[in-house]
This record gives structure tokens, sequence and C-alpha cells, in this order.
């Protein structure tokens, strides 16, 4: 027999009997659902029943102290507190687990809501969150929990260490955070303190300490046998550690549980996770568990926590399946988010049931009223601490530098398929350089897995090179890497394609146009290969197959190496030619006589900025028979990289953005060229786009370029509004 549950069913009491691990996990797997979906029923009065029983009288048992009876009273709750509870109840079944039975009737906390100590109330979220934990230790994982404030979490988890101290022999539970004031008499120990106190005065478990002390205690005795003395008792510890100096303090030796309190202000918590796995293991068996629990502070403190909830099996975490990774409902797995919606006040039933989508209506209309009273940053600040989605949370706080509308307007065009690609290998025959289709994706994920076993990913291109481009139609510009393969970086090498805008000439059945055809994006490739040299092999090859001049930040110079030992450095800009240095007086004692170096503010100061005003930049209009203009073309419909899209919507300072840097020195030197060289100048032959012919074109809702800035001789007003892109329709 693997374990005999003790089990509440229309007012009697008898067992559940599981006969291995397997059936015991298959029926929590069964009975997990999320807040709301619980179903709890007015059986939900019985789960803390003892707590109501104190509450009433002042004491838990009636039965004389010491009496039969007495003694098994206290035996059946202890074998509660240690096996857990299922409650059945007209085909519905709950189960509570050993740390939440015992929190709720035995481990008395402040109630925020009542404003005096008291127990827990009935709550799925806990109730969701206990099962959980639960759940990854029976699979052998850790326990990451990204939550909403006031959810009680460091009451709960002091609770389960508690647990764990007063009735496993042996056990070692420790604590941790970034600042010791989280943990000690301040903080958490401060509960462990008041559940102590009130175990040994109002139950039969008495347990002394000794040591006792904060941050330590071991549960024994000293007593004298004979004439010599000696410890008595389960030598339980529990231990805490703050990581302000250092992220290894305090975890060697064996772990029962760790607990990180506040994980969502610990910058060091991965550097600390990382040393504790040899203590919660044997060999290949997981013998202890981690326990991440927290709300977000600042973005640069709670990366270790993101990382472990939106990349749980990368990280050993427990992962579940969740909706509310962002607004649209995306699904995916992740470590357990608590969202604002879960137990939100009022909005629970009278048996511990969220009203979900009664609290969801609250919130936006409270959302409504934040925006008329609040700036910008303290807006997406308060969404931060009340997040109904796992992207709130970690979203950028301060006021975006990009400009959102357009932004998001944009990516939901690259995503309808707007837009024509091809996905290519580049190769070189007796011809030159030729093209043919790829069987890899690009990379899609940002930031990057650092893990991801293969990051080489695939050059997509939205337009090929016109034949026989002259020198100066096409720019590229390239953010290079110092290694190959790595599973510690998130930073790829990143290279960008940019068409110059040409002034064309064409006739036409009405006469002779003249137009501008757009600067432009025409093809990126973002990613590494194991071997550097496959790295540089592969932009030679994209800057060779578009005879592009190509700028290279130097802060690593072993492409522009490369080149200079295939003797074609003519494909690389020189740093006297790259205008923006001198008309922001950077890069003077950079002595590299190749591109440019980001240099302390460079990329954040100044470069953003031409990037930002790209995409702001009316390149369109459409106008009524009046003349007024009734809609805009943004410069933004010149980028159909998705990615690139996304950095920017997701960017602060200090976050590693590769193909953002890339892309801003791009813009930066093709503008400051532009304005001193002028439109290249050509006549129209034949207006059929290379990307149309193409047989590895993927297959689109609309045909993809249009040109922009086209002004007949003739005169005319415009009735559409054109794309960033050739023959866009």
């Amino acid at each position: 027999m693997y374990k005999q549950v003790p089990t509440y069913e229309n007012g009697n009491w008898t067992t559940t009997d599981f006969f291995d691990e397997e059936e015991f996990i298959n029926y929590l797997l069964s009975i997990f659902k999320e807040p709301g979906k619980y179903d709890f029923d007015k059986t939900s009065f019985i789960f803390n029943q003892e707590a109501r029983t104190f509450n009433k009288q002042g004491f838990y048992c009636n039965a004389p102290f010491r009496s039969k009876d007495f003694i098994k009273y206290w035996n059946i709750e202890k074998d509660k507190c240690r096996k857990g509870v299922i409650y059945n109840s007209e085909g519905k079944s709950w189960y509570l687990t050993r740390d939440y039975y015992m929190w709720l009737n035995f481990l008395p906390i402040y109630d925020k809501e009542e404003k005096a100590y008291g127990f827990a109330k009935v709550r799925d979220a806990q109730y969701h969150m206990a099962l959980y934990e639960l759940l990854a230790e029976l699979h052998n994982k850790h326990s990451a929990i990204f939550k909403k404030r006031q959810i009680a979490s460091s009451y709960f988890h002091m609770g389960k260490i508690i647990n764990t101290y007063w009735f496993e022999e042996g056990s070692v539970c420790k604590i941790g955070a970034s600042l010791k004031d989280y943990i000690n008499d301040k903080g958490s120990w401060k509960f462990l303190e008041e559940y102590k106190d009130f175990l040994n005065e109002h139950t039969a478990w008495y347990r002394p300490s000794n040591p006792e002390k904060v941050l330590l205690w071991q549960q024994q005795i000293e007593v004298r046998v004979g004439n010599r003395k000696t410890s008595k008792g389960l030598k339980s510890k529990i231990q805490g550690a703050s990581f302000e100096k250092n992220a290894t303090t305090g975890v060697g030796g064996p772990t029962t549980y760790f607990f990180h309190e506040e994980a969502g202000i610990a910058p060091k918590m991965m550097d600390t996770y990382e040393y504790l796995r040899p203590a919660m293991s044997s060999g290949m068996m997981t013998t202890g568990m981690f326990i991440a629990a927290g709300s977000v502070g600042d973005l640069d403190q709670c990366n270790p926590l993101k990382e472990m909830i939106l990349k749980p099996v990368n990280n050993d975490i427990y992962a579940v399946e969740t909706n509310l990774l962002d607004k649209n409902g995306t699904i995916g797995l992740s470590g357990l988010f608590i969202p604002e919606q879960w137990s939100m006040p009022p909005y629970i039933d009278d048996y511990g049931n969220s009203k979900v989508k009664e609290a969801l209506e609250a919130i936006m209309i409270e959302r409504e009223e934040w925006k008329t009273k609040l700036n910008p940053e303290q807006y997406q600040l308060r969404i931060s601490q009340k997040p109904t989605n796992i992207a709130e949370g970690f979203a950028y706080r301060k006021e975006s530098v990009f400009p959102q509308g357009i932004t998001s307007k944009q990516l939901k065009r690259i995503e309808d398929k707007e837009y024509g690609y091809e996905l290519l290998e580049l190769d070189r025959d007796e011809t030159g350089v030729i093209a043919k289709k790829s069987n890899r994706l690009p990379i899609s994920q940002f930031p990057v897995d650092k893990k991801m076993q293969d990051k080489s990913g695939c050059l997509v291109v939205w337009e090929r090179p016109i034949k026989n481009p002259g020198f100066g139609t096409y720019y590229g510009s390239i953010d290079p890497v110092s290694e190959g393969k790595t599973t510690t970086s998130d930073s790829l090498c990143s290279i960008f394609i940019y068409k110059n805008p040409i002034e064309i000439t064409r006739e036409t059945p009405d006469g002779l146009e003249t137009f501008i055809e757009k600067d432009k994006i025409v093809a990126s490739w973002c990613g590494r290969f194991d071997d550097i040299n496959k790295t540089h092999e592969r932009l030679e090859l994209i800057i060779e197959w578009y005879n592009a001049w190509t700028i290279v930040e130097n802060n690593i110079s072993l492409f522009i190496q490369y080149m200079i030992s295939r003797k074609k450095q003519k494909y690389l800009v020189p740093k006297n030619q790259i205008l923006f240095l001198k008309d922001l007086g950077s890069n003077k004692s950079v002595y590299q006589e190749y591109g440019w170096k980001n240099t302390g503010t460079l990329f954040k100061s100044h470069l953003i900025s031409y990037a930002i005003e790209y995409l702001r930049e009316v390149i369109d209009e459409e106008t009524d028979e009046n003349g007024n203009v009734i809609r805009q073309t943004f410069g933004v419909e010149r980028i159909p990289d998705a990615m690139l899209i996304k950095e920017m919507m997701a960017y602060y300072p200090g976050l590693n953005v590769d193909r953002l840097v890339t892309f801003s020195a791009l813009v930066a030197f093709a503008k400051v060229q532009q304005s001193n060289r002028g439109y290249v100048k050509r006549k129209e032959i034949d207006k059929a786009n290379s990307l149309h012919n193409s047989e590895n074109l993927y297959k689109l809702k609309y045909s993809p370029f249009s040109n922009l800035g086209r002004k007949k001789n003739k005169g005319s007003y415009s009735k559409k509004v054109r794309s960033g892109f050739k023959n866009f329709k």
C-alpha cells in the first residue's frame, strides 16, 4: 500500500487507498484544474472544521488531557497533517494537501480583511498553489510561482516548513532571500515564531528547539542519561540565509525544502538555485525541492523568476499548461502563475471559489480610471503589481521609447501575412552566389533560449537583389559574435540588408510617371553556428549576394579580420565613412579601420533616435477630393521583420536587443549617406518583382510589395494607402 488518505463523505470518515505512487498522481491530475473551476460547495465548510471549533471554544479537543480520546483525536489530526485529506461530495472530489490542511486548521495568521489574528479562509487560489507544489514534488521537479500580491504566500510556505520541521525526522528546511529583512524576525521568521508558539500552547504536539535563535532552529532537547548529557528529538532543522553579498551563502548540506522568499526581487536567485541543486539530489534522483515564489519587483531584479516561469522545462520546474501567457490567451507551458483575478476580494463566493469573470470586469473598470489619473509609467507599474497575465507582470514599466500604436499594428500586418518572404540558404558555384530553399526556420524566440541546441536559423528574404546591383544600391549592417556554440549567452549574430531609395521613371499607357521607391529592409538573418567560421561564411555570402556596402559593430573584430583575410574588405565601410560617428564626435579614440564601436551611450542615446524617426516618418498619404488628408502611411510599414518589431515593443535600457542595435546603426548610416549623396536614378524596364517569380515564395493573402511616394506627372489624388513595399495591392 502506497498511501491511505483520510476521506470525508456525507458526514462519515473513512480512507481512500492508493496502491502505488502513479495511481495517486493520476488522481491528483484528475482534480487539478484552476481557480474558478474547482466548484467548492458547502463541503468546504468542513475543510477548516478544526479551526472553526477552536474559534468557537478556544481549544481543540474536549476530551480530558492524555485520555484515550484525547490521544486518539491528536493522532487522527496528525495523520491528516501528514497525508492530506480527501473530501467527496455528489460526484465531486477535492484533495487538501497535508500543508494546506494543517495551515487552515492549526496555523493562525493575521487576516488583513478582518484586521485580526485568525485562521486562513478557504480560497481556491491557495488550494491550487498547494496542489501544484505537491505535483511538482511527486514528479521530482522544483516549483516556481509568480503571484499577485496579498495571497499569503509567505504565511503558507512557512506553514509548509513548520509542518516538515514538526513531524519529519532529520528534515532540513531552508529559507533564503536577497535581503536579510525578508527572512529574519522582521520577515518570514516572525511567522515561524508565531506558529511554533501556537502549536506548543494549543496542541498535543509540543516541540522544544535547541538551538532556538533567529535563522537557526533544531528540534531537540538536552537530557541527562545517567551521568551523561545527550539530545532527544526529531533532529529536524530550519535554517535561514540571505544572499546580499554571496549567492551561495548557507547552501551546503542536504536540503528537504528550500523556499526562496520574494523571488521576484532576487537578481542572484538562479545562481543560488544551481548551487543548491546538488544538495537536493542523490545521483539521478531528486531528494529535495526548491520553491521560488514572489511578485515582481524592478525588472533588473526579477530575471531569474522570469526565466523559471517562462522556461520551466529548461530549468527543471514543474510546468503547467496555461492560457495566461499574454492578453491574447496564447496557450503554452509555464511555472505557476497566480493572477489578480484569482481569489480577489470581494469576488469570492461563500465556499471560497473565485468569481473570475466578475473580477476581470472590475479590474478593467479600475484600469480605465487609472489611465485618467496616472502617468504612463505609474500606470504600467501598477498593472505589473496586479497582473492578469504573465506578460503584464514582466512588461517594461516606463513609457516605451518606441511608438507602441504603430508598431503593434505593423506586427499584426506581418502576422496576417501581408508581406511575402522566402526562407533561403546561400551557397556558391562557378556563377557566384546562389540561393536555394532552406529546411530551417528563422529564430522566433525573444530572448532566445540560451540552451537552444541549433541557433543557426536561416536567411529571410522579402526581396531578392536586383540584377547586377550597383555598389550603394544596398547597405548592410552586422552585429557579430565572438564565439560559436554557447549555452550561457542569448546574444546572436544579426544582419540586415537595406535597399536604398531609388528615383524611378516609368513609361505607362498614361504617360511617364516618376516616383521614389522608398528605402526598406529586404533581408535579415539572426543566429549563430557552433563553428564561428560558418557564421562568418553566412555573413559573407549575404553581403556579396546583395553587393551590400556593410557597417560592422567592431567591438568584436573577428568578422572584420575574416573579410580582410578573404580580401573582401571592399564590402566593409571604413570608419571615416560612417558619417554619424563624425556628427556625434564618437569613436575618435577607436583605431579600428572598419566599422563602428558601440561605446557608452551611443546606441541608447543617439542611434535609437534614428530608428524611431524611421518608424514615424510619413511616407504616403491618402487624401479626399478636397485634398484633405484622411489617412497616413508610416515608415514602420517598411519593416517586414516580426522579431525586430517585437524587440522594439519590448525594449528598455539594458535589454539585450541584437536586431535593434543592428537596425538602428544601419538606419543612422543610411540616412546620413542619403542626405549627402541623393537618390540613385533609373528607368524602369521590367516591373516584375523577382520575388513574385520565385518557386520558394510562401503563399500569402496579399501580394507583398508596393511603391511609395508615387507622383504621376499628370497629377491626381491618391485613393489607396500604400505599404512600404513594391507592388503591394
